[in-house]
C-alpha cells in the first residue's frame, strides 16, 4: 500500500500537472493531425474509386485500402504517444527549471538568513534572562523593558521558525509519516505553552482527550496544534479560558481549539488563511500577528490530506476545527 499511497501523493505535484497538460495538448494536436490525414486519404482513394463506382470490387479495393490507413495511422498514433509522453515530461522540465532554481536560491537564503538571525536573537534571550535572573538591584522600570526585549526576542525568534518552514513549504518537501496519536500531540502543546498561559491567567483546558491516531508527521502537527493554542492564548482576555478538545471517529480524528476571544469578522474567516494577511484582529496586549501562523496549519493539515476551518463571532470567541484522516 506505501508505493500506492505516495503515487497518489505526488499526483498534485507541478511537475506532474505540467507534463499532464503538455501532454493533453499534444494528444489533442496528434488526433487533429491523423483526422486531417485520414481525411486526405480518403478524398485521394475516393476520387480514385469514382469512375469506377459501378464496380463493387474496386469499391471494396478501396475500403479495403482505408482501413489499411487506419490501422497504420493507429498504430503511428500508439507510438506518437510514447513519444507525446517524452516530450510533454521534457517541456515541464524546461518550464518548471528556472522557477525550481528560484525556489532553491530563495530557500538557501531562508536558511542562511535564518542561522545569521538567531545567533545575534540566542545573545539577547541569554543577557536578557541573566540580567532578569539577577534583577535584584534593577528598577522595575528596568525590568518591564529586559521584559519587553526578552519577549519579542522570543516572537522573532517564533517568526524566524515559521518563515523556515514556509520556505520548505514552497520547495514541496515532504512530510515525514509516522503513525501519531493526536491527543499526545495535543498534550505536549499544552504543557509547553502553559506558562505563556499562566502569564495572562488563562485556563487552557483539555476538556476531552481520546485516542486519534493518524498518519503523519508529529514535528509538523504539533507546529500546526502550537499555532492555534497559541493564537487563542494571545486572543484571549486574561483571567478566561481556552477549550481543546480531541476525539476521533471513525476514519476521522478531529480536533478543535476555542476561546472567548476578540473573535474574527465574517469577512475575514477565509482571509485570515491567506499569507501575510493580518485582520483587524489587536490582541488584549495591543498585539497582532505577523500572518503566517494560519496559513502555515491550512497547509500542515491539507498535506495530512485534511482541512482546517473556524467558526467565530465578533466580541463571542473563535473555534478553530482541524479534520484529519485517521488510522482506523
Amino acid at each position: 500500500m506505501k508505493p500506492v499511497r505516495l503515487a497518489l501523493e505526488n499526483v498534485g505535484s507541478p511537475r506532474l500537472r505540467l507534463t499532464l497538460a503538455y501532454a493533453g495538448i499534444l494528444v489533442l494536436l496528434l488526433i487533429a493531425f491523423s483526422v486531417v490525414v485520414f481525411a486526405l486519404l480518403s478524398m485521394l482513394v475516393w476520387q480514385d474509386v469514382e469512375p469506377f463506382r459501378d464496380d463493387p470490387s474496386i469499391v471494396a479495393a478501396g475500403q479495403r485500402m482505408l482501413e489499411s490507413y487506419a490501422w497504420r495511422l493507429a498504430i503511428a498514433n500508439v507510438g506518437g504517444l510514447v513519444l507525446v509522453a517524452g516530450a510533454a515530461f521534457l517541456l515541464a522540465k524546461v518550464t518548471l527549471r528556472p522557477l525550481e532554481q528560484a525556489i532553491a536560491l530563495q530557500q538557501q537564503f531562508t536558511n542562511d538568513a535564518s542561522h545569521d538571525l538567531r545567533t545575534p536573537l540566542a545573545v539577547i534571550r541569554t543577557e536578557t534572562s541573566a540580567a532578569l535572573d539577577g534583577g535584584k538591584s534593577l528598577s522595575p522600570d528596568s525590568v518591564e523593558r529586559l521584559g519587553i526585549i526578552d519577549e519579542q526576542a522570543k516572537r522573532m525568534e517564533r517568526l524566524i521558525d515559521q518563515l523556515l518552514t514556509l520556505s520548505h513549504v514552497d520547495a514541496d518537501s515532504a512530510l515525514n509519516r509516522e503513525p501519531a496519536d493526536l491527543s499526545t500531540v495535543v498534550s505536549g502543546v499544552v504543557r509547553d505553552l502553559k506558562p505563556l498561559a499562566l502569564a495572562k491567567q488563562i485556563d487552557v483546558h483539555v476538556e476531552r482527550s481520546e485516542s486519534a491516531v493518524i498518519l503523519g508527521d508529529e514535528l509538523k502537527l504539533s507546529q500546526m496544534v502550537g499555532n492555534l493554542v497559541d493564537n487563542a492564548i494571545k486572543y484571549s482576555p486574561d483571567r478566561s479560558a481556552v477549550r481543546v478538545a480531541v476525539w476521533q471517529n471513525r476514519d476521522a480524528a478531529f480536533l478543535t481549539v476555542a476561546d472567548n476571544g476578540i473573535g474574527i469578522p465574517a469577512a475575514e474567516t477565509e482571509r485570515i488563511f491567506l499569507r501575510f494577511h493580518r485582520a483587524d484582529r489587536t490582541g488584549p496586549n495591543g498585539r497582532s500577528g505577523h500572518g503566517l501562523g494560519l496559513p502555515l496549519c491550512r497547509w500542515i493539515a491539507r498535506a495530512h490530506g485534511g482541512e482546517v476551518t473556524v467558526e467565530s463571532r465578533e466580541g463571542a470567541g473563535s473555534t478553530f476545527t482541524v479534520r484529519l484522516p485517521a488510522i482506523v
